[in-house]
């Protein structure tokens, strides 16, 4: 676990790391708020603890609190003050602008270790308590309002880099039939297992979601023109290998709608994202539904220019 340490004292800095890394943990340094500042933009998904001093130039340790609380990371980071300052005041002070728990200086090595196991407990608990909003419970992907946040964000961010969105939408086919002949409980194991399949077609940094019932929306940032080639892909990894139930084996196929977009740069507003997201939906939900009517068990590509 990295732990990010500011203080402009090089002594303190140096007990600091020393006594961090005895605990266990990965120390990067910093010997004022600026450079604290910068050291966190460029490993925020890094970075899950800090401890801050207090009094230091460029920026103090309080404005850095802030910094770091109104940045754009999505991972929570446990912050520890460290100050000279006794007063209830200043300890209010740090604590509103931030900052997870205060160290008066000098401090005791094993009561900042132990602050620190605090702090990974709070973001274990942090971590547990985002996988629950997030994850459909039974297959351990994205839920629905996840997976349509995920597609929110790559849609903004292409936008603004000048990259496309790939957007598949599939739904197993006759799934109906598989609960009606098999039960409910056999058609969750077909739901989780296939989500699990689903999983190894695709890229690390792909987001599969469970759209809702039997079906799931998958979104590839940066497709370099190949969404259809990974639908045809996800489609042969269901077909491929039957599903094994208490009744024996089940040969299953998907139907898949894909498209693939280039945003227009939305200029930071979100109107143009919501409309966007809205319509490619719709042109996948379309493509799905060309798929299902045409015979299931294929993939209907459908791009377009927004």
């Amino acid at each position: 676990m990295k732990v990010l340490v500011v203080d402009d004292d090089p002594v303190s800095r140096l007990i600091l790391r020393r006594t961090l890394e005895r605990g266990g943990f990965e120390v990067l340094e910093a010997s004022d708020g600026l450079e604290g500042w910068e050291l966190f933009q460029r490993h925020s998904e890094e970075i899950r603890l800090a401890v801050v001093d207090w009094v230091m130039p460029g920026i103090d340790g309080v404005e850095l609190c802030r910094r770091v609380r109104s940045s754009a990371s999505e991972q929570y980071v446990y912050v520890v003050l460290l100050s000279a300052k006794q007063e209830k005041r200043d300890i209010v002070t740090g604590l509103e602008a931030g900052a997870d728990d205060y160290i008066g200086k000098p401090f005791e090595p094993a009561e900042l270790i132990s602050r620190m196991k605090v702090g990974l407990r709070i973001i274990a608990l942090e971590q547990r308590l985002k996988e629950l909003a997030t994850t459909d419970p039974l297959t351990k992907v994205l839920n629905r309002r996840a997976i349509i946040e995920r597609l929110r964000e790559e849609l903004h961010r292409a936008g603004r880099e000048d990259e496309a969105v790939g957007v598949i939408l599939l739904d197993i086919d006759h799934f109906k039939a598989v609960n009606d002949r098999y039960g409910h409980l056999e058609g969750d194991r077909v739901l989780a297992e296939t989500a699990e399949r689903l999983r190894g077609g695709l890229r690390k940094y792909d987001a599969l979601g469970r759209y809702g019932g039997e079906e799931f929306l998958v979104v590839i940032p940066q497709p370099k023109g190949r969404t259809a080639e990974v639908a045809e892909r996800l489609r042969c990894q269901i077909a491929a290998t039957p599903y094994r139930l208490n009744k024996g084996p089940l040969a299953l196929t998907i139907s898949l709608g894909a498209t693939e977009v280039q945003p227009p740069p939305f200029q930071g507003t979100d109107q143009g994202t919501e409309a966007l997201l809205e319509e490619v939906l719709k042109r996948a939900d379309a493509a799905l539904y060309e798929a299902k009517e045409g015979g299931r068990n294929q993939v209907v590509f459908r791009g377009f220019a927004p």
